[in-house]
Formats: structure tokens, sequence, C-alpha cells
């Protein structure tokens, strides 16, 4: 689709497990400004994490009616917007497209049993093949109709139709069920080779038919004619241009100029995620990886673990760390934290922390593995749990990309994105323990920055996904120091027994 531009202001939206950021871009790539909306996850027994789901829709206008305020830009100055939405999600609606559940996100581990009978099943290795994912994991919906059917069958029932929190909000837009190819392929019932659903297992095991899930549409499938009361609450005209775009991930990885599998992208947000762009679908013989589909000739291979940033929420939450005398005036807590945890030597003074608070994805996939600090003494303070929680997810992130690594026969560069980019201890730690040159540029918001890069391939305004854009271009460089990452060398290998012991509790 061309349209005849007028307007150097691309809107990138990005809805994410915690929170929405709406960035307003220029052509190039570089901000212009940006509004957000933060959510409650909603916790509880037997494993639930949930969102609601028309809060979380509500602060997508939130978010993008406030950046469009900051702009100062007319509704009819935007030229398209793209969107970028977390994988997994799940939710059950009626035929009028009204919620008959939350949304059950990623980390909604009620799905345990489910997914170790789907362990169990005949044609599932197969099936791992065909779809990328990994099924037997509650992560994946797959797990989640299972549970969902057996826990409540009258909502199983009587729901018209089961679909994402993306599919959610589009509905209310528009008026029509359509999920792009790279949330589809993230359900786990959906072959990456032909680009459709693939119901042989779900229709025989759950019962459920291609009516009752979405029109699958590429990435770059663009609408107009939002209904008045959305364009009305987004300060935008109703003929914007809005593309479906794709994955938070996948977005991220466009973001941070990762075009080919030359390069990795490094994301740690709440959760975290190693990725790379491959040219045809590209799975791991032990199933340590997934793979889904973007473009109709891209896809994105990688591995994610469940807990990034949210492990050091915790520790902030639960020991006092916003608190107290080691807070210096006008500083941020991530700035706390990075000087606490630099004053301390690498390994932490041999404190190790295996961070499976939520319990984990790639490369082990054990929804039930759980934390472990060991190592613990009297000498030991906050600065040295803070290091060693910052050093046991940077130790998850690296198993990712050791199985990643041997997958596509070597990793490149990593170009960082995420909450942690704006921690250069972190990145240089990062460097250090990957033994890798870690690159960013000067958006941090990657995943906003590759929706709105789509929209533009969409709307003609460039004219295709290779060259990327000049924001994407690193402009800081981590270099490991061979001293220390000889150090994290031997210091992963006792992460790693550590965490085969535990896997025996």
């Amino acid at each position: 689709m061309s349209i005849g531009l007028h307007s150097d202001g691309f809107l990138g939206i990005d809805i994410g497990t915690s929170s929405v950021k709406a960035v307003l871009f220029r052509q190039d790539g570089s901000v212009r400004c940006t509004g957000s909306q933060s959510y409650e996850l909603l916790s509880g027994p037997e494993g639930r994490v949930e969102l609601d789901p028309d809060t979380v829709v509500d602060a997508v206008a939130l978010a993008v009616g406030r950046c469009m305020d900051l702009s100062g830009f007319q509704p009819t100055s935007v030229a398209a917007v793209g969107l970028s939405c977390q994988h997994h999600s799940l939710m059950a609606v009626d035929g009028a497209g009204n919620p008959l559940t939350r949304l059950m996100t990623w980390a909604d581990n009620r799905a345990v049993p489910e997914a170790l009978e789907l362990e169990r099943m005949p044609g599932v290795e197969a099936l791992y093949h065909r779809t990328g994912c990994r099924v037997q994991h509650p992560m994946y919906p797959l797990a989640k109709l299972l549970w969902l059917k057996r826990a409540e069958p009258s909502i199983f029932r009587n729901a018209a139709k089961f679909v994402t929190i993306k599919e959610y909000l589009l509905y209310r837009m528009y008026g029509e069920w359509v999920v792009d190819d790279t949330l589809a392929s993230a359900q786990g019932f959906y072959d990456i080779h032909r680009h459709q659903w693939d119901l042989e297992l779900v229709e025989g095991l759950i019962g459920i038919s291609a009516d009752r899930l979405g029109s699958v549409v590429p990435c770059m499938h663009t609408r107009t004619g939002m209904k008045p009361e959305w364009a009305k609450r987004f300060h935008l005209n109703e003929n914007t241009p809005f593309v479906v775009g794709s994955g938070d991930g996948i977005m991220a990885n466009l973001g941070s100029g990762v075009l080919n599998r030359t390069v990795f992208s490094s994301t740690i947000g709440t959760s975290g995620a190693i990725r790379t762009t491959v040219d045809a679908p590209l799975t791991d013989p032990e199933g340590r990886t997934w793979c889904y589909a973007f473009t109709r000739d891209k896809w994105v291979a990688g591995g994610a673990i469940n807990n990034g940033s949210i492990a050091m929420s915790w520790l902030r939450r639960e020991f006092g760390l916003q608190y107290g005398e080691h807070v210096r005036e006008g500083e941020s807590l991530s700035k706390t934290m990075d000087r606490l945890a630099s004053a301390i030597p690498p390994g932490s003074g041999g404190l190790v922390f295996l961070p499976y608070l939520l319990g984990e994805r790639c490369p082990d996939w054990n929804a039930n593995a759980r934390g472990m600090m060991a190592g613990l003494d009297f000498s030991h303070t906050r600065a040295h749990l803070v290091r060693a929680f910052m050093e046991g997810v940077m130790y998850r992130m690296a198993t990712v990309d050791d199985a990643l690594s041997e997958l596509v026969g070597g990793g490149g560069a990593l170009r960082a994105s995420g909450g942690y980019a704006r921690s250069d201890f972190w990145l240089q730690m990062q460097a250090d323990l990957f033994n890798r040159e870690v690159q960013i540029s000067d958006v941090s918001e990657a995943g906003a920055l590759g929706a709105a890069y789509l929209a533009m391939v969409a709307v003609g305004a460039v004219p295709n996904l290779e060259g990327g854009l000049p924001a994407m271009t690193p402009t800081r460089f981590f270099h490991p120091n061979p001293e220390t990452a000889s150090f994290y060398a031997a210091w992963k290998k006792r992460a790693e027994s550590l965490y085969q012991a535990l896997s025996h509790f």
C-alpha cells in the first residue's frame, strides 16, 4: 500500500507484559516523543498470572493520547501506526466480543499438568518442527487451552473465539478478528512453513476448529476506517493507516537492526531473550529454541528466559533496596543498584543466584524450576545480593545464546535493547560473561521502533526492511575484558552445576 505522505511522524505502539509505550518517530527512526501507561499483573494460586484485557486496551488509548498531546501533532499528521504486542497471550470471548476470561499471559503456569501431558503425546516432536514451538510448556497457549477446557468447561464451551490481546484491541477498533503471522505462530498450533493453522492435534485433543480462531494476516496488513470513538481516544484521524505488526520480541529484533543471522538481538525487560533473523524456518534437534514466522520470507529464531528485570524488581521490593542509607538523593533505583553491584568483584564473593522465580523457559523448558541462592554467608551485603542477581539473570541469557549460536553456526555481535540497555554496568557484564561485543543504538524503545519501521514499509515511506534506519546504527560498544571473561567462563560452570542439582529437588 502506498499513500501520499505529508508527515514525518510514524507511531509505534508496544504492548508489553507490564505497560504500553507509544513512541512517535521521525522517518530516520529518531524519537519525537513518548507516552506510556503501566498496569498490574494479577497473580494468584497455582501459578495464575493474568491481565485485565480492558485495562490493557484502555492503557493503549491513554499512552497514545499522551504521546499525541506531547507531540503537538494534529490528528491527521501521523502517516501510519504500527503495533508490537506481547507473545503467548490467550483469552476467551463470546459472540459479541465480550471477554469471558482475563488475559492469560506467558507467565501463567496453571497449565503445567497439561504441558506434561503434551510431553507424552505421540507426534509432539514433529509438531515442534512444524510450528517452531515446544508446546509441552505452559507458556504456550496450546497447554492453556487444554487447561481451560478442563478447569472451566462452561466458559470453554460457550467461547466464540480464543484470541490474543492484539486481536481484542483490533476488534474493538475495527470490528474484525485478525492476527498476524507472528502471534499466530507463537500460539503453538500454526505451521510456520505453510503459514496456516495446524489444527490436527488441536481439533482431536481440544476440539477447536479454525472458526474459533482469528484470521491470519501478514504483518503489514493495514486497516483504515477506525471507529470514531477510538479515533477520538487516540487523538488520531479515523483513516490513519494502522499496520497490524508483529510480536514484541520480533519487533525488538527489527528495531535493533537485526536483519540477518550475522547479528543477534539481546533484550531484557520483564523477561529476556536472544534472537536472530533467518531466511528459512530453523528449529533445534534438541528443542532448546523456538522459531516464529515474521514476514512470508523471514523468520525469527531464538530463546527466552522467564526472569529478567522482574527478578530485580522482586529484589528491590523484598529487600527494601528503595530505602535506607545506600540510596543517594536524586538517584534512580537502577543507578543505585548499578553502584552497589559495581563495588563488588565478579563472582559476588562466592554468591550464586539462580533466578527461577517464575520457572524457566529456554533452553531447558523447566516450568517447575525454582530459585536458589548458594554460598550465602555472614559477610555478604546487599551489594553482594544485587551483583549476584544481575549475574544470575545474565547467566541464563548466556545459556540461550550458547544454544542459538550452536544452531546458526556461531554468534555475531549482540544488539542490546530493553530496560537493561540503560545500564552501562550490566552491558559490560554481558560483554564479559558472553565474551562478545555488545552494541547499543541511541533508541532504547526498539520494539516500538520496529513497529513504526514496519508501518513505514507498509505504507511505502521506505522501500523494504533490508536497509534499516539511521537510528538503528550502533553508537556505543562494550568489549569483553579478557581477564573477567576468563573468570566468568569458570563461574558459568559452577552456576550450571548448581542448576543441575536444583533440577533434581
